[in-house]
């Protein structure tokens, strides 16, 4: 692989530990702001802070993150990995295809709650903001796409979900209302998350009748 330069495409210097190429140099920065997330918070977390702890100048911050938010963003990309990997033994089983999604939303949420990691993005003061960032995110819209609105488009060719709104949509529905049952979970009373799930999302999703 290419290393990064030092002095090229504006990247700052980086001593002698040199990364080998952009990937590494945006993960070191992102293990940086890890760090500085678990001990500052997300919100208190400025863009020295980070480039402190990763042992650059902060200008080599800025030219792989314009912002504190694309920062945000790019972070939660990465922890929702985990998520993502957690849910997909759910759309490997027989079920209506709604069924599987609601499973995999429910699971997700599970194990986003349980994530040190994930809980510093979707604290109740931060989710809000991290859903902006995310959403503006380029990354997180492909993952979107392919992780969810694939699965959907492959939905309504089979029938199972409406076919008068886009995948994409209805992907971005489902994330939203994630976010919004990260923040307020279900209550017992409604089912809990999965009862909001099955009463909201999978009547929302599912097929028009004539």
């Amino acid at each position: 692989m290419r290393a990064v330069s030092n002095a090229g495409a504006g990247r700052g210097p980086w001593g002698a530990d040199t990364p080998r190429d952009e990937s590494e140099a945006r993960a070191r920065l992102l293990d940086a702001a890890e760090r500085c997330y678990a001990e500052r918070g997300v919100g208190q977390t400025r863009m020295v802070d980070i480039a402190r702890a990763a042992g650059v100048h902060r200008s080599t911050v800025y030219a792989y993150f314009p912002s504190r938010d694309t920062v945000r963003a790019a972070f939660f990309v990465r922890a929702m990995s985990a998520v993502l990997d957690a849910a997909e033994p759910c759309f490997h089983t027989d079920e209506p295809f709604l069924d599987q999604l609601v499973s995999a939303v429910t699971i997700g949420l599970d194990t986003a709650r349980n994530s040190p990691t994930m809980r510093l993005l979707i604290a109740r003061d931060q989710a809000g903001r991290t859903y902006r960032a995310a959403s503006t995110s380029e990354d997180w819209r492909k993952n979107l796409v392919e992780g969810i609105g694939q699965r959907i488009a492959a939905a309504i060719v089979l029938g199972e979900v409406r076919d008068d709104v886009s995948a994409e949509a209805m992907a971005l529905w489902v994330t939203r209302i994630a976010f919004s049952l990260v923040e307020e979970p279900g209550r017992p009373e409604e089912g809990g998350d999965e009862g909001i799930l099955r009463n909201f999302l999978a009547r929302a999703l599912g097929p028009r009748h004539t």
